[in-house]
């Protein structure tokens, strides 16, 4: 059976995931809930995850009936010596009751060792005839505002061997700029290279922001595809949200219950009006909001979740992420347990730029070994810009490192057409 032909089956959109659920059914009962979670939350996933998901399940139906029992074999008798059948277990959704429930049995290292098994042999046969496509370049700028004092992007601690420092000559605010605004920015070119729809288009290209700064680079007549994500505007429905989450018990079944719930509410008046229509980058931010992250309260936070995040749910091949400048935690807050500090304390915010900085530098690596996880890191460039040094730290393949002699500083318009070249070649 080919790709197509299995995604392809059916004009209808509900019989295509009824076969789905036909294949997730064969499986052991332990290797259904993320699957039907996917399924049932289909126009939630982007289109790797729906291209990843629909690709493993038609590794499953290429199995013969007998070849998926001898396969799976291993992995049911694991099942019935953990009692799973008389568990009040889910397989409809991953749930933390579900994650309890199998960490407190003393068969689960076993149980993971199958799981992983099964799973290799089902995405080796489905990679086996699957059409491979050409690695296309991808890009991670991560900024770092000039609020923040930053002598050097490396002085902690080295990214990446390949890494390599400049110093920026001229107005270093404009690598930004020239970066994103405009038919010559990075997300214009990736749309207009982007021979897929506009949706698809919009996933490649991600802008991340503590503060507010970056969409407006890209307000236009006709703006460019892109799924823009800004701390400051999401204000509103933060406080809405960490007010809910802070009222959740300490009991996992009424947890479990409580956040099905907050995935399912109406959260209408309190979205920003970028996100208006957007309903599937609103259920990303609900999942990310849930994920018990810190990206809820820190500004900083939220830009490496997110960044690391959308690579690994959307595998984008723009990210533009931009840090910036929090207060200072307030004392007798519990930030532990995610209270707003504005609403909890009277004292006056207090913006603290030497700990943004370190945070800034220590989530921005963070968001560097996120990608280098996936093998697209083997096309990845990044470049990391501090506006207050007036420096560019540049990790790159090979194939793309650019050329620019290390004792000389470098323009903003000349680390703008590598990055350029970089992404669309």
């Amino acid at each position: 059976m080919t790709f197509n032909s299995f995604i392809d089956s059916s004009s209808s959109g509900a019989n295509t995931i009824e076969k789905y659920r036909g294949e997730i059914a064969r499986l052991p009962l332990t290797m259904r809930p993320a699957l039907n979670q996917q399924v049932d939350g289909w126009e939630d996933l982007f289109p790797f995850e729906q291209r990843r998901t629909s690709e493993f399940l038609r590794g499953v139906s290429l199995f013969q009936p007998d070849e998926l029992d001898a396969l799976t074999h291993s992995l049911r008798e694991v099942e019935a010596k953990m009692d799973v059948g008389h568990w009040n277990f889910s397989d409809s959704a991953d749930t933390m009751s579900n994650a309890s429930q199998l960490a407190r049995s003393s068969y689960y290292a076993e149980w993971r060792r199958e799981v992983e098994r099964v799973f290799a042999a089902i995405d080796k046969k489905a990679r086996e005839s699957a059409p491979t496509e050409p690695s296309a370049g991808r890009m991670i700028l991560l900024i770092f505002p000039d609020t923040l004092p930053i002598a050097s992007i490396t002085s902690r601690k080295h990214w990446d061997p390949r890494g390599m420092e400049f110093s920026i000559d001229g107005d270093v605010r404009r690598v930004c700029e020239l970066a994103l605004r405009g038919p010559t920015g990075l997300p214009a070119l990736l749309a207009a290279q982007s021979k897929s729809v506009r949706d698809v288009a919009s996933t490649d290209c991600w802008l991340i922001d503590a503060d507010a700064a970056l969409g407006a680079y890209l307000k236009s007549p006709e703006p460019t595809p892109a799924n823009i994500l800004q701390y400051q505007e999401l204000k509103q429905f933060r406080d809405q949200f960490l007010a809910q989450v802070n009222t959740v018990p300490k009991d996992i079944e009424a947890t479990d219950q409580i956040l099905a719930g907050m995935r399912k509410q109406n959260w209408s008046d309190w979205w920003p009006a970028s996100l208006a229509g957007q309903d599937r980058l609103r259920s990303f931010v609900i999942n990310l909001f849930l994920s018990g992250n810190g990206a809820l309260i820190f500004s900083n936070a939220f830009v490496q979740w997110t960044a690391s995040e959308a690579l690994r749910r959307a595998r984008p091949r723009l990210v533009v992420a931009r840090f910036g400048l929090r207060s200072k935690p307030k004392p007798f807050t519990s930030i532990a347990i995610f209270e707003n500090q504005q609403k909890i304390s009277r004292l006056r915010d207090v913006d603290d730029p030497e700990g943004s900085a370190i945070d800034a530098l220590i989530l921005a690596q963070y968001v560097w070994l996120s990608a280098s996880r996936y093998p697209e890191r083997d096309n990845t460039c990044c470049v990391c810009v501090a506006e207050s040094s007036r420096n560019a730290y540049v990790i790159a393949p090979d194939a793309k490192r650019p050329s620019w002699p290390k004792d000389r500083p470098i323009q903003p318009e000349e680390l703008c057409e590598w990055m350029r070249h970089s992404l669309t070649e």
